[in-house]
C-alpha cells in the first residue's frame, strides 16, 4: 500500500514547522508488524546557532523503519521485544496512525547546530554585531583581561 503524504507536521519535534510534511510512504506487512520506506520532506523555521538570524530549511527524510502493530496510548506498547526491538507503535483503534513515527523522525533528524551559511561569521563576542553585516569596532588583538596573567608565561 503507498501512502501520498501531505499534512500538517506533529507537535512535539522540537522545532517550528514552516509548511506541511510531505511524502511518499511505501506500507508492507512484516512479520512483526509494518514496514514503511520512502521519503518525507518537511520545511522548517530555524534560528541560526551562530547569529541568531531567523532562516528557513528543509529536512528531507529517508524512512526505513519496521513499526509494530500495536496501540498508541498503550504504554505496554513502547516495551522492547527480543523480537521487535525499538519499534514504534502506529495503532490508533483500528486504523494505522504514522503521527507519532513521522515525530519521532523529524526530531531524530533536526540539526544539532542549525546554520543560515556554512560561513556564517556569527556575532562579534564583545560588542554582540552581527558580523555578516560587517566589521564592528572591536579590536582583535583585545585579550580577556582575566588571561592577563599568562602573558609572562614562557613555555619550552
Amino acid at each position: 500500500m503507498v501512502v501520498e503524504l501531505h499534512a500538517e507536521a506533529p507537535a512535539g519535534t522540537g522545532a517550528t514547522a514552516a509548511g506541511p510534511v510531505t511524502g511518499r510512504l511505501e506500507l508492507a506487512n512484516v512479520d512483526t508488524g509494518i514496514s514503511v520506506r520512502g521519503r518525507l520532506s518537511v520545511p522548517l523555521a530555524l534560528e541560526c546557532s551562530r547569529c541568531l538570524a531567523a532562516f528557513r530549511q528543509t529536512l528531507d527524510i529517508e524512512v526505513n523503519e519496521d513499526c509494530a502493530l500495536r496501540q498508541l496510548d498503550a504504554p505496554d506498547s513502547y516495551l522492547e521485544g527480543a523480537d521487535e526491538p525499538g519499534q514504534i507503535p502506529i495503532l490508533n483503534d483500528d486504523e494505522v496512525d504514522l503521527t507519532e513515527l513521522v515525530r519521532q523522525l523529524i526530531a531524530m533528524h533536526l540539526p544539532i547546530r542549525p546554520l543560515c551559511d556554512e560561513a556564517c561569521p556569527g556575532l562579534c563576542p564583545r560588542c554582540g554585531q552581527d558580523r555578516k553585516a560587517g566589521p564592528c569596532a572591536c579590536r582583535e588583538d583585545e585579550t580577556d583581561p582575566r588571561w592577563s596573567a599568562l602573558r609572562g608565561l614562557k613555555l619550552g
